[in-house]
């Protein structure tokens, strides 16, 4: 009886230690220090489907990102409880500089599950103007499956383009298109609205004097992007606010553009 027991608890200390010797050589393929994507082999759950909160009483929006999503919740506010004056509005900026910095960051994600949130903005996904490198969307991927999980509609954010850049706002919007694909997500289209807004009025100034970031102007373009994409309600149908850094006639060329353009570029997929 001993000897069994003897026995039994030696080839379990065999297993174990073989086990672990697997794993161990496992581990050493990995690179460390490479820049470019290298993704799990895995395929994503893209059969989550999305939930659409568009409709909500109570807009609660989460917003993870950078200096170019700094002035987002507070525009929305103002947007959302000025148009829509039944409904209550709340935003949180979670800040930082990329997503992937932002989430592996102690207790980042797991805002998420800190309000009932009824929708959640994803900018700062890491991209190369040049296109020579490649990096890794896995953390944008994430936060849009935690937020699928928790009845969250996700929006990615693709920023707009730097001052002179006519390609830029395109290829930044595919690139987000792409991580749809692999973690289904609503898209704004962002780049695509500036693009011809800018083309539409040459003579307002849609830029910081850094060239990158937005002016006022700007910020309020992007604003009533999302405004719409959250809502579901139609940006040019949007009382004009004198409180605005554009004149009457701006914000309503800015609404017809941004409704045009959602109609032809739909943020969230169809069901």
């Amino acid at each position: 009886m001993i000897n069994d027991k003897l026995a039994r608890l030696i080839r379990c200390y065999l297993l174990l230690v073989i086990s672990f010797s697997l794993v161990a050589c496992g581990s050493s393929s990995k690179s460390e220090t490479t820049k470019v994507d290298e993704h799990d082999s895995s395929t994503p759950d893209t059969t989550v489907g999305l939930v659409d909160n568009s409709g909500s009483a109570d807009y609660k929006v989460i917003i993870y990102g950078n200096s170019h999503s700094a002035k987002l919740g507070d525009l929305l506010e103002q947007l959302i409880s000025s148009e829509l004056t039944n409904a209550q509005v709340s935003t949180l900026t979670v800040s930082g500089r990329f997503l992937d910095e932002i989430v592996n960051e102690s207790g980042n994600v797991e805002k998420l599950q800190q309000d009932n949130w009824s929708h959640a903005i994803f900018q700062g996904q890491k991209y190369s103007q040049s296109g020579s490198v490649s990096y890794s969307t896995s953390e944008a991927e994430r936060l849009i499956a935690s937020a699928k999980e928790l009845d969250i509609t996700p929006i990615l954010f693709p920023e707009h383009p730097q001052r002179g850049d006519s390609k830029e706002g395109e290829l930044v919007y595919q690139l987000h298109l792409s991580i749809s694909e692999k973690e289904t997500s609503c898209v704004a289209p962002v780049g695509l609205v500036w693009d011809k807004a800018i083309a539409a009025l040459p003579d307002l100034n849609f830029y910081s004097p850094d060239g990158n970031h937005a002016s006022d102007a700007g910020h309020l373009l992007t604003a009533m992007t999302f405004y719409e994409v959250v809502t579901g309600e139609l940006a040019d149908t949007l009382a004009y606010n004198a409180a605005f850094a554009i004149t009457e006639q701006q914000h309503q060329q800015f609404g017809q553009i941004i409704t045009q353009v959602l109609t032809e570029h739909p943020a969230c997929p169809s069901s």
